[in-house]
């Protein structure tokens, strides 16, 4: 595994550098120099102006009564998309600008959510109280403090307490008209 990542860093060091090296001969050591800046800047702006879009789409998902899976697909392709328009080099500018066109940033999002869900890089954050590396006094990474299994989101049944309360109580509705939302008499004019 290490090889691979060495070999990749490689491989991308050189292509950066025969792109700046290419696009530096076309236009010029100082404008390729200041290209890089601008790009950054570009990428946050970009980053800036479709994560409010998507953020607005998850919030409205969310409303629905939907799950904004492809919202937080887009929202997480545009994170690494921004990230690598702020590396400098050519390269890595091109491929976080593409991860910015709605398509491929879906398919992208899901491909990165597909492969954190399945890593086992990412399980021990699903659990509360163990951190990311479990509890390693138990030899179970996914258990909590003190070696017990814990899943913060499921109902915990308590043999002790009893279930079956009933709480009574009366209500009368009473129609307030100066209080009811879209009331002529609350708009300002």
């Amino acid at each position: 595994m290490g090889l691979i990542i060495i070999l990749g860093l490689l491989i991308w060091g050189w292509a950066e550098m025969s792109a700046f090296i290419y696009i530096g001969s076309e236009i010029g050591g100082l404008l390729t120099l200041l290209g890089v800046f601008v790009t950054a800047i570009f990428g946050i702006a970009l980053l800036k102006r479709q994560g409010l879009s998507v953020l607005s789409r998850i919030q409205a998902d969310l409303a629905k009564g939907r799950a904004p899976v492809t919202s937080i697909a887009d929202s997480i392709s545009m994170v690494v998309g921004g990230a690598l328009m702020l590396i400098p080099g050519y390269v890595t500018d091109a491929i976080g600008l593409l991860l910015f066109i709605p398509g491929i940033r879906t398919l992208a999002g899901v491909y990165l959510l597909q492969w954190m869900a399945s890593s086992k890089r990412f399980t021990g954050f699903t659990h509360f109280g163990g951190g990311p590396f479990g509890n390693a006094a138990s030899g179970n990474p996914a258990s909590g403090a003190g070696g017990h299994q814990h899943n913060p989101f499921t109902k915990q049944h308590d043999a002790a307490k009893d279930d079956d309360d009933i709480i009574e109580g009366e209500f009368e509705e009473r129609p307030d008209q100066d209080h009811q939302i879209g009331n002529k008499k609350n708009r300002k004019t």
